[in-house]
């Protein structure tokens, strides 16, 4: 029963390392060198997970009173470019005592650092058909109820030949139209016999896109088939009836 005591007290205090922990410094348990938990009238820890990763709860990167309404991450606990995280919060009591973790939140940062908006449903069932004159018919679907934004258009990309699609290059926009589930797209003419991959992209008012990678490819018919060289004639007699 004593060690059962001690090691559920030396889950939230730390006199061995004086408070000096993560957690510790997070809480102000090393205002106290490890002895008591000085936050008494609770508050809240903020945690992260990178990517696809699980959150890590042994680091907070965040922490208020009870009385706040809001929390930042530390400035030691900065944010990496092209970069996802998921962020969940935990109430404190006044012992120390942590509830379950909320539901996770998700931020994702830019290139150079901004942060991006909810991202809107990736678009689904890519399909690439050669049309008329050398023209391709890109088509595709969108179920709105996966996305965590609506999206105000699509943008459209092709390879332009080299195998990989040129997501920096918009060739087509499509409006998104509220409750149409199929959309398409019907190129400019191109050379007869070229082989495009293209890929489409939901964008929302933000200028946020799914990312999805999701591609598609045909090849240009912009050649008719070769003309009938010679008809023949034959007459066939009919049976009396």
């Amino acid at each position: 029963m004593a060690s059962e005591l001690l090691n559920k007290w030396l889950t939230h205090y730390d006199p061995i390392h004086r408070g000096y922990t993560p957690m510790g410094i997070a809480n102000g348990v090393s205002a106290t060198l490890g002895w008591s938990f000085p936050r008494v009238a609770g508050g809240y820890n903020l945690y992260r997970g990178v990517g696809s990763g699980a959150v890590d709860f042994d680091q907070p990167v965040g922490a208020v009173g009870a009385n706040a309404t809001a929390v930042a991450n530390f400035s030691w606990r900065p944010h990496a470019v092209d970069t996802t995280y998921s962020y969940v919060l935990k109430s404190v009591g006044g012992g120390g005592v942590e509830s379950l973790a909320s539901q996770a939140a998700v931020a994702a940062f830019d290139g150079v650092g901004g942060l991006l908006g909810p991202k809107p449903a990736s678009p689904l069932s890519l399909d690439v058909t050669p049309g008329v004159g050398g023209r391709f018919v890109v088509s595709w679907v969108l179920d709105d109820r996966f996305g965590e934004a609506t999206p105000t258009e699509f943008r459209v990309f092709h390879d332009n030949g080299s195998g990989t699609v040129d997501y920096a290059t918009v060739v087509g926009q499509v409006s998104h139209v509220r409750g149409r589930v199929h959309y398409s797209f019907s190129s400019a003419a191109f050379a007869h016999g070229l082989r495009r991959v293209w890929g489409v992209r939901a964008v929302t008012s933000q200028g946020v896109d799914d990312g999805n990678v999701l591609a598609g490819f045909a090849w240009s018919d912009a050649v008719g088939p070769a003309a009938v060289e010679a008809v023949g004639l034959e007459c066939l007699d009919e049976e009396q009836g």
